[in-house]
């Protein structure tokens, strides 16, 4: 065993038997109870617990795990009864501590890819972005050199946007090795360079460990981040993992910075002029919605016509549209959309809903019969989006992934406008919550997001299965809105992932909030660990772990406040 195991296994033992109470007193009736006298003492000789100066007829070694940790001496009958006591006290003890030193190391590990990602997020400079991610890696990662290079396609060459550590021929390396660090890049994978490639390969000989983890983007490699040590070390396989991570993150800001540098205007306003053509369409108004009105056709319709109804309303949005649409044309884009829409229309409208308002990368839907049809639409939506994806990707097309969000309640219903320009419109706090759901879906990584009035509309909670994911304040709110994640809609994978882990993941919730963010934590990262597209769990082992060293105050309702729209 390593010198922090043992020191682990000593620090336990003292701890059981000279400072925590409960165990003392147990310890001292058991032995009183059944008259043995005792001495215990560590490895070098140290009273614990017992009276040195007393004569004692037997003695035995205080093992765990084949490690000797003290000397137990007694006088008694059953003086190995109470030995077995203390190490049972023991194991539990080193098992606390162990748990404990887990969770912790994962806190800081999580708080330092948080703080890393709001750094980065708020450059919009490639320069920059490289020297935070080498700057926070060396952090938590040690090592005495790193490396932060981009492969440029057009060039085709491999150059270096940042570096730490003492080496002056770099450049001159970099460029020697040129073609390597390009095959490197372009394989994309992570690894710890073996003692052996490191002593054959002049550019890094100074260093006696290595490792490299891709900046992966989607499809595509960026480049890679180097870490090394001048020093004696093995890098371990958690330290690869958590430089991937940190490799990923910092690829994502280098794309964001990338798309600004080269016109994410232009994006945005092919996405603009998207909405701006289905906004024309909103002079022609759903028959569902004049059915509402008591009227047959729009000739009937009159400025000022309203009616108050009860309804579930549904916002879908594609996610990622923006990237989606980079390469296609205009009219490319507009045929996606329609080819979208012609697909999750006739699934609103078999499920008793209309479409009524189109909004470029998504649409608003209305379901006057209720939640049930609903959520059996969201559900159907995303099984026909499975089937879309597959065609798509015999076309090598991105696939598509939508966001649903959804709340009941009443609004009114109408026509507004002036005698030129008629519109069908609707007034209500309940689209408003629609829409700030289908926003949470993102925050929360679900498919299917819906409030606690849309599950208890419900006519047949049986048909669906559900995931509850506790109270959200959001912006302009003043009641929390209790939130469930419909998980039916998910991939076959995922719905298996999260079937499984269900009543785990109920559990994770109850003790997240019952305060017991330690366990809560753990039971989230085994979740997480079983299938890592588990966004929810991953972001409530995220925001539990954050919460183990905070002071949390005794009405702590664990109501998450969201102060963006």
């Amino acid at each position: 065993m390593d010198k922090n195991t043992i020191s682990l296994y000593l620090r336990a033992l003292k701890n059981v038997l000279q400072k925590d109470r409960e165990t003392i007193s147990l310890i001292t009736r058991l032995a009183s109870l059944i008259g043995v006298e005792f001495l215990v003492s560590d490895i070098n000789g140290k009273t614990l617990q017992g009276e040195f100066d007393k004569k004692y007829l037997f003695e035995q070694k205080i093992s765990i795990d084949s490690l000797i940790l003290g000397d137990f001496k007694w006088n008694g009958e059953h003086g190995k009864d109470v030995l077995s006591l203390i190490k049972t006290l023991l194991s539990k003890e080193v098992e606390k501590k162990s748990i404990g030193k887990e969770v912790l190391s994962l806190y800081r590990e999580i708080n330092m890819i948080y703080d890393l990602s709001e750094m980065i997020s708020e450059k919009i400079d490639t320069t920059s972005i490289a020297e935070i991610t080498l700057q926070e890696s060396s952090q938590i990662i040690g090592s005495t050199h790193g490396l932060f290079l981009m492969y440029d396609p057009d060039e085709d060459i491999v150059t270096k946007l940042a570096s730490f550590g003492d080496n002056p021929n770099s450049e001159r390396n970099i460029k020697d090795q040129n073609n390597v660090l390009k095959t490197l890049i372009l394989r994309g994978s992570a690894a710890i360079v073996p003692e052996d490639r490191i002593k054959e390969n002049l550019s890094i000989q100074h260093l006696k460990a290595v490792m490299y983890a891709p900046l992966k983007v989607k499809h595509r490699t960026l480049g890679m981040v180097i870490l090394g040590h001048e020093e004696k070390k093995e890098f371990t396989a958690a330290e690869l993992k958590l430089l991937t991570t940190i490799s990923l993150q910092s690829a994502s800001a280098i794309e964001s910075a990338h798309l600004y540098e080269k016109g994410l205007k232009e994006a945005r306003d092919r996405e603009e002029a998207i909405r701006e053509i289905h906004e024309v369409t909103q002079k022609f108004v759903p028959s569902e919605f004049l059915k509402s009105l008591g009227r047959e056709n729009i000739t009937e319709v009159s400025l000022g016509d309203l009616v108050e109804r009860e309804v579930t309303v549904a916002f879908a949005d594609i996610r990622g549209f923006t990237t989606i649409s980079e390469g296609m044309t205009p009219k490319e884009n507009f045929l996606f959309v329609n080819g979208f829409n012609n697909r999750m229309g006739p699934i609103i409208r078999r499920n008793e809903g209309f479409i009524l308002q189109y909004l470029g990368d998504g649409f608003m839907a209305l379901f006057p019969k209720g939640s049930q049809h609903a959520v059996r639409a969201s559900v159907e939506m995303h099984k026909e989006l499975q089937l879309y994806n597959k065609e798509r990707a015999a076309k090598k097309r991105l696939p598509i992934k939508i966001g649903v969000g959804m709340q009941s309640g009443k609004l009114m219903m109408g026509i507004t406008g002036d005698v030129e320009r008629l519109d069908a419109a609707i007034i209500s706090d309940t689209v408003n919550s629609a829409a700030r759901i289908e926003g949470l879906s993102k925050h929360y990584g679900t498919s299917i997001l819906l409030t606690e009035e849309c599950k208890a509309g419900l006519t047949d909670t049986a048909e669906f299965s559900f995931r509850y994911l506790g109270p959200v304040q959001v912006k302009g709110k003043q009641k929390a809105i209790e939130l469930y994640e419909c998980i039916d809609g998910d991939s076959k994978s995922l719905l298996s992932h999260k079937l499984g882990t269900l009543t785990k993941f109920d559990k994770a919730m109850q003790m997240y909030f019952n305060k017991e963010f330690a366990m809560a934590a753990v039971n989230f990262q085994q979740i997480y660990k079983k299938n890592t597209s588990d966004h929810t769990s991953k972001l409530f082992l995220n925001k539990a772990a954050h919460l183990i060293t905070q002071e949390i105050e005794d009405n702590w309702k664990g109501v998450e406040t969201m102060t963006a729209k």
